[in-house]
């Protein structure tokens, strides 16, 4: 087995990896990257997760998308995590000079965010429960979304293609951990 930073050079070389090397290829695809990112690891016999993050701690005025006039307490994003770390391809959505893939100790997801839980932990065997789950935004929606809240100032809707009628929030996967208190 390869260690994971070799790995996460080779998924970098991915279709995936590098729509998400730009702002808005990285737009709303934290989801499909992240999980086809840990299922490239998995394939490679490493152990990894997936984290949800709610609640930014910090606005975004340079985002793409919709994220300049959203309130940031709003938001939610996925992370892979592996070996204590969470693995970000697509934080380049939120800061456009990010690291590619953003890596940083778990304990910083605390700090930035409001709310920080295992999605998926390194015992699940499912990444996602919907296959459209693992589907990438289409290139456009960022400059869609962008001025939907422009017009709306920051309330939305904001549709998304791969889910028709459902903005639900998505509930975690993992049932492995206990539950927060």
């Amino acid at each position: 087995m390869a260690p994971p930073d070799e790995l996460l050079r080779g998924f970098a070389d991915t279709e995936v990896a590098r729509a998400c090397s730009s702002p808005d290829g990285a737009y709303a695809n934290c989801l499909a990257a992240s999980a086809a990112c840990a299922a490239w690891l998995r394939a490679h016999e490493v152990r990894c997760g997936l984290m949800k993050v709610v609640g930014s701690r910090q606005a975004f005025p340079r985002a793409a998308g919709r994220w300049p006039y959203c309130d940031p307490a709003g938001f939610t994003h996925w992370t892979v995590v592996v070996d204590g770390r969470s693995v970000d391809w697509t934080a380049r959505q939120f800061q456009p000079t990010a690291a590619w893939p953003e890596i940083l100790p778990l304990a910083a997801l605390a700090e930035r965010w409001q709310g920080v839980e295992a999605w998926v932990c390194e015992r699940c065997p499912e990444l996602v429960a919907e296959p459209r789950h693992l589907e990438m935004a289409p290139a456009e929606l960022a400059a869609v979304h962008r001025e939907r809240a422009r017009e709306s100032a920051g309330c939305g809707p904001f549709p998304d293609p791969r889910h028709p009628r459902d903005e639900r929030p998505l509930d975690p996967l993992c049932a492995c951990v206990p539950a927060q208190a």
